[in-house]
This record gives C-alpha cells, sequence and structure tokens, in this order.
C-alpha cells in the first residue's frame, strides 16, 4: 500500500495467525510469517516471526527475521534480530543485523563466505 515499506522478500505464501499453536517441526520453500506460536523446529527458505510469536525450537532458514521470542538456536544465511525482540540461544549465520532494545542469550557465530552454516547439532 501507499507509504508502506515493501518488505524483502515480497508476499508470504503463508501466515501462522496469532493465537494459532503448532506442536510439530514446519518444513517450507519461499516466504513464511509466523506470529503464533510454535514448539518444534522451523526449516525453510524465508522466515519473519513477528512481534507476538512464540518459538520453542531450533529454525533453519536462508534468511531468519526475528520481531518475536525464540528459545532455540537459529542458522541463516542472513538473521536480522529487531527491536524488542527475544532469542535465547546460539546464531550462526554470514549476515547480522542486532537492533538496539533485542536481547541475545547465548552465542553468536558469523562464518565468512564459502563456509557452511549449520547448527553445531547438524541442524
Amino acid at each position: 500500500m501507499f507509504g508502506r515499506r515493501k518488505d524483502k522478500g515480497g508476499e508470504p505464501k503463508g501466515v501462522l495467525a496469532e493465537g494459532v499453536r503448532i506442536n510439530g517441526d514446519i518444513s517450507f520453500t519461499g516466504k513464511v510469517r509466523i506470529d503464533g506460536e510454535v514448539v518444534g523446529n522451523v526449516r525453510g527458505d524465508f522466515v519473519v516471526f513477528g512481534p507476538s510469536s512464540r518459538v520453542n525450537g531450533n529454525v533453519e532458514a536462508k534468511t531468519v527475521i526475528v520481531f518475536g521470542s525464540i528459545k532455540g538456536n537459529i542458522a541463516g544465511e542472513s538473521v536480522e534480530i529487531r527491536s524488542g525482540s527475544f532469542v535465547e540461544g546460539d546464531i550462526v549465520c554470514r549476515g547480522l543485523l542486532v537492533e538496539m532494545g533485542s536481547v541475545i542469550k547465548g552465542k553468536i557465530n558469523v562464518e565468512k563466505e564459502g563456509e557452511r552454516v549449520v547448527l553445531e547439532d547438524g541442524g
């Protein structure tokens, strides 16, 4: 719409709405937005975790943008931890953006180009 900044990656293929809870792993291609709760691992191409999102599991995607809460490790080519978000777990990535006002409790490892970005447990 007019006056809105276009989000990277275009429109999401799917949305897990606020108030919806999934118990189990999620795997997808394309872009997905999660505003609800996931108890399980999330793996895909491009994922945006909205401000109301709550995840208890590991996340692995090419692009990860966090506005909500994740208790688990994150692996991605590009990871953005936005103001107001909370991450309790390790982050492995190539590119990292952390905004003031976010909380990270864990180790951060930014890999150089050519190295495979994976979680230590094999993610």
